[in-house]
């Protein structure tokens, strides 16, 4: 959950990017929206200010709130899935490349991510000591933990869990503190010279911050970590729908008590849910298809603020839209399906300090989504500078 930016004197003066000036007075909530815009390897800045008043300031947007892009800048690379689940430093956010990790220093304006001095670059493929003949490049999914000091990360394709130290004040930021080797699953994919067996692929933490699940894409299993212990507590292997299908298990989020993983599993993706209350004896409960109302082709999740629903953010299809499917997180049914703009093909997703907005890309036709948590409903479209619109962070 991300922490609330309120402003205690007079009127903060925003200005936007053709826009009109937005005042945000004393008592109104600043969210500064990071969304990385992979058509052009910029990153843009989305401005939301939601008013006490229940006036919009005269924006496009529902009563009490009016967002706009304030900030588009070229940064040379581009981030797809950032550490969105827990704010940590304040100045700092984190987000994976190919071969590495990249921490990010800039809370209201891109501007700050031109100078080398406001990144962080740890290399997590080719670090001293790394084993000879592992690959050099690769994905990295990135969570950090509720504490703010460390992060850990999902480094795919040499099948290893890593520590990072994210403290700026700490002699050993940037650098990794401690390697999990994924155990090996007996569903395992053969790998190669370049991908790994297991293939770890996301990162979520337990609100304690005791415990870390991961999905393996090509294990067929999902992974726990105790986090105390540095080592791992639990693999469990998701049943497949189809026995001839493998379920390749791409994302994963969790609350503590329940996991919620995104599968590619064939022929539109499935979401299993796995009740992770008991770390060292993880269940799975339930798998959802298009037969229960989710959507095609599922991407990530995220709990909604308030505890009672998650969002699953499906991508769609060419010819079946993309939406967020709804789900009761008490029956763990689906309730709902909110429509978003046409085309947008979406992939993640991120709340508003104030907690009563989601933010959600739409990489399909270059905006972001604002999506009221009360109406559950769309009720503001952005356009960004740039084309194919991924990774979202609030600051």
């Amino acid at each position: 959950m991300q922490q609330s930016t309120t402003f205690a004197l007079g009127t903060l003066v925003l200005f936007m990017l053709g826009s009109p000036v937005l005042n945000a007075t004393s008592s109104d909530q600043v969210s500064n929206i990071f969304v990385s815009v992979t058509g052009n390897n910029s990153m843009s800045v989305v401005r939301c200010v939601t008013t006490s008043a229940g006036e919009n300031s005269g924006l496009p947007g529902d009563d009490g709130l009016a967002c706009q892009e304030a900030d588009n800048q070229v940064v040379g690379f581009r981030t797809s899935w950032p550490a969105n689940q827990y704010k940590g430093e304040d100045a700092w956010w984190w987000s994976g490349l190919s071969g590495e990790v990249i921490g990010l220093r800039a809370s209201n304006t891109a501007h700050p991510l031109l100078k080398d001095k406001n990144r962080k670059i740890v290399d997590t493929y080719t670090y001293p000591g790394v084993p000879a003949g592992l690959p050099t490049s690769g994905s990295n999914f990135i969570g950090v933990s509720p504490k703010g000091k460390t992060a850990w990360n999902s480094a795919r394709e040499i099948d290893e869990i890593q520590e990072i130290d994210i403290d700026p004040k700490s002699d050993t930021f940037g650098q990794i503190l401690t390697h999990i080797p994924v155990p090996i699953s007996a569903d395992a994919s053969p790998g190669s010279a370049t991908r790994g067996k297991m293939r770890p692929c996301d990162m979520s933490i337990t609100p304690d911050g005791q415990y870390l699940w991961e999905p393996d894409i090509g294990g067929e299993t999902v992974t726990g970590v105790d986090i105390d212990a540095r080592s791992v507590m639990a693999q469990i292997t998701l049943p497949r729908e189809d026995p001839a299908n493998r379920v390749v298990p791409f994302m994963l989020t969790t609350n503590g008590t329940v996991a919620l993983v995104e599968n590619f599993e064939a022929p539109f993706g499935t979401e299993s849910i796995i009740d992770v209350s008991n770390p060292g004896n993880p269940v799975h409960v339930k798998k959802l298809t298009q037969a229960d109302g989710l959507g095609i082709t599922p991407m990530t999740s995220e709990f909604t603020p308030d505890g009672k629903y998650a969002y699953i953010i499906v991508n769609g299809s060419p010819s079946v839209p993309g939406g967020i499917n709804v789900l009761d997180l008490n029956t763990l049914q689906l309730t709902k399906t909110i429509a978003l703009p046409a085309g947008c093909r979406p992939h993640t997703g991120d709340f508003t300090n104030d907690d009563g907005y989601f933010v959600v890309n739409c990489s399909g036709n270059g905006s972001v989504a604002i999506i009221s948590n009360e109406l559950q409903e769309v009720v503001q479209e952005v356009a960004l500078s740039g084309t194919s619109p991924r990774g979202v962070v609030t600051r």
